[in-house]
């Protein structure tokens, strides 16, 4: 009888230690702080998103002002509302959807030679990194929200379609790391209308500026052409405008950019009405 007591208390007392232990695991084990439930799943790359999911909180912030960390986005159709160089060097660039009034984004000093200013009152897509910088949370200027895309990594004129080129030299191709984009006004357009382009050209080292761009139209008649030139400012872009004939045939209009020697080719449509 004494030994089934002594074996009844050793059980007992194992019960016990596996009790003991296992309440210490539960309460030792680190708690899952809330601002990083899910970021595990969130990728690296979100693609295309709206401002509106941004402010909401939709992606975690990068850790840093560098984009540590952080998840890059893209968002379309932003209009540029200015530009502004700040005492970091960075430009602050404000935008808006047409829903939230201001939103910056910003172009750190290490992309601006590749990307340069978009032009004030642009439509443009933005790709960058989600930041959270609390320090300007509450202020109007800030749109009273902590978020922004800081830094841009690459910008372009919404609706552009873009072109590159390649020469032949002894025989082999070579990629002269040459680009154009057209950004049109409206497209498609009636015809009557005033139709504006603006080309931007980019070379490897950024920016193309001060080169001369020679634009030949040619209608869907083929028949008309129109012939303008134009010289790019310090954001590689220049614009030209002209009236489209209220008789002219309907269809697709070629547009050809000449920059440096190189050839671009881009059209639009024109209709009716």
């Amino acid at each position: 009888m004494m030994k089934i007591n002594a074996l009844a208390a050793v059980i007992g007392g194992l019960f016990v230690i596996l009790v003991i232990v296992g309440a210490l695991a539960l309460f030792s084990r680190p708690a899952l702080h809330p601002s990083n439930q899910g970021t595990t799943t969130t990728p690296a790359s979100s693609g295309s998103t709206t401002l509106g999911a941004i402010i909401g909180g939709a992606y975690p912030s990068a850790t840093d002002k560098m984009g540590t960390g952080g998840v890059t986005v893209t968002v379309k159709n932003l209009s540029v509302i200015y530009v502004q160089t700040e005492s970091d060097g960075d430009w602050h660039v404000a935008v808006t959807d047409g829903t939230f009034s201001v939103f910056i984004t910003e172009i750190t000093p290490s992309y601006q030679s590749s990307e340069g200013m978009p032009p004030v009152g642009s439509l443009i897509d933005e790709t960058g990194i989600v930041y959270c910088d609390t320090f300007h949370q509450s202020e109007s200027w800030h749109g009273n929200t902590c978020w922004e895309i800081h830094p841009i990594l690459s910008w372009h004129l919404s609706g552009t379609v873009v072109a590159t080129t390649t020469s032949t030299t002894a025989g082999q191709a070579r990629n002269l790391g040459v680009s154009a984009t057209f950004a049109y006004a409206q497209n498609p357009i009636s015809r009557g209308s005033v139709q504006t382009i603006t080309i931007q050209a980019h070379d490897s080292d950024g920016p193309i500026q001060n080169a001369t761009v020679y634009v030949h139209i040619l209608y869907a008649s083929g028949s008309t052409t129109h012939d303008f030139a134009c010289v790019t400012t310090n954001d590689g872009s220049c614009s030209v405008s002209w009236q489209i004939g209220g008789n002219s045939t309907p269809g697709t209009f070629t547009v050809t950019a000449t920059i440096e020697g190189q050839e671009f080719d881009s059209s639009f449509e024109v209709t009716i009405v």
